[in-house]
Order: structure tokens, then sequence, then C-alpha cells
């Protein structure tokens, strides 16, 4: 069988480099395409250029990475002091997920991704979470070893690619889902009530996350390869629809 084709969103970012200081890239850590090409994905990086129609109309199956704030201004809240945003990503991903669900493309939403789909289709977000013993204010590296438990809907999609409904996660995040969009529920939480997964209220194929499940190591990561595994037979099952339909019609 054909590996299913995954696109993965990317960032825009400067670095310095031989050719000059603060030079524009494209960028995504690559632990965001290792699980995915660990259990027989394809992946494919999505700059926030390309058309958005050429790209979903190709590809069998999203993921929407983690990164920097969406702009507050997006659903009404105000910017926070000294922070920076990306319009450009902020509306390709937008596009990417809205597009998705038109076409019953799965989807993997990984924390800013899980925001994005949240403000796609209407809800909001907390700026900044207030500190509990929960979510501690941490930065930089420190913030990799953070961990946080969460309790999971027995009857949701995630904890049936999961097999469990309490799981131990990293906490890389200061905001979170304030007013969920309508067709969306809840099926996650941390004991402050913090939302940390989101699903549609309907059968599309998505798996909204607030923690980076790409960002666990060793055993931990392990615990993962069902989301991702999840991911890739729900792409494989779309694409094979797909090529059969294109038969049916040839």
């Amino acid at each position: 069988m054909t590996a299913p084709l995954i696109g993965i969103s990317t960032w825009r970012r400067t670095f310095d480099t031989e050719l000059g200081d603060a030079r524009p890239m494209h960028t995504l850590g690559a632990e965001y395409a290792a699980p995915v090409e660990a259990v027989g994905g394809a992946v494919v990086l999505l700059p926030p250029t390309a058309a958005v129609d050429t790209v979903l109309d190709r590809i069998d199956g999203l993921v929407i990475s983690g990164g920097q704030d969406l702009d507050p201004s997006r659903y009404g809240a105000a910017p926070e002091a000294g922070k920076t945003y990306d319009p450009a990503r902020d509306e390709y991903e937008i596009a990417l997920v809205r597009g998705a669900r038109e076409r019953g493309i799965p989807v993997l939403a990984i924390c800013r991704g899980m925001q994005v789909t949240n403000v796609a289709f209407g809800g909001s977000l907390i700026v900044d979470i207030d500190a509990t013993v929960t979510h501690r204010p941490t930065t930089g590296a420190a913030q990799l070893d953070e961990r946080h438990p969460v309790r999971i809907d027995a009857g949701s999609r995630l904890s049936r690619a999961y097999g469990v409904t309490e799981r131990t996660v990293n906490t890389i995040h200061h905001q979170a889902v304030d007013r969920l969009a309508e067709g969306f529920r809840a099926v996650a939480w941390a004991p402050d009530g913090i939302v940390e997964a989101i699903e549609p209220d309907d059968d599309w194929a998505y798996w909204g996350v607030q923690w980076h499940p790409e960002k666990l190591a060793g055993a931990e990561s392990a615990e993962e390869t069902p989301l991702y595994a999840a991911l890739i037979a729900a792409a494989q099952e779309r694409a094979a629809g797909a090529c059969a339909a294109k038969k049916g019609t040839a």
C-alpha cells in the first residue's frame, strides 16, 4: 500500500547565516516529521505560501503544528504587549483546517494547531492562562520537563486511539481554549479545568491536543504512537476511498 501523504504546516522565522543576518526561512522541528514517518506516513512540509486548495487536493492527511501565538485580534481579544504575530501563518493554517474539514481530510492539530482550529470555527482562547499547580509558568528548555495529568472522555475518538482515559503529558503552552467553537466538544481536561483536547461532533477524523506528542522522548514517545497511527489509518482509508471512486468513474 502506498504511504499516505501527510502535510505538516511550518512557520517563518529568521536566522543568521553565512549569507547575512536575519535571513527569513520556513522552519519546522524535525521531531514533527519523525513520528509520522515512523508509522508509515510520507511527509511534505507546507510553508504558508502555497495555494491552499492545491495542497489540500493532493494530501491524504494534515498536521497543524505548534508554535507562536495566534493573533488575539482574530477572536476579539487584545494583543499582548511585546508579542509579535504572524498574520500569514494564521491565515494559512485557518484556511488549511477549514478546507480539511470540508474535504474530510484527517487532521492532527497540536497545541497552537488545536487553538487555530477553535478560532477558525468561531471559538476563542484564553490569552494567558493563570498559573496553577498544573500549569506553572516556565520558559525555554525548562518547559520540556514539565508534566501534568489529563483525563480523557471514555467515549471520545482520542480515548479510542490511546486505549486509556488518563494520560500524563507535557506542559508547553500558556494559552488554551476559552469559548469552544460550535460543532466541537472538549474531550480531555487537566486537573485545573484547562481543556486539553477537542473533537468535532460529527465523524470528521480530527484529533486536537493541547500537549506536544512530538516532543516526548523514549518510553513517553512510544505512548504517543497510537495517536499518529490513528491519523495514518484514517488517511489511508480516505486515500483508498478516493482511489476507488476514481476507478468507478473511469
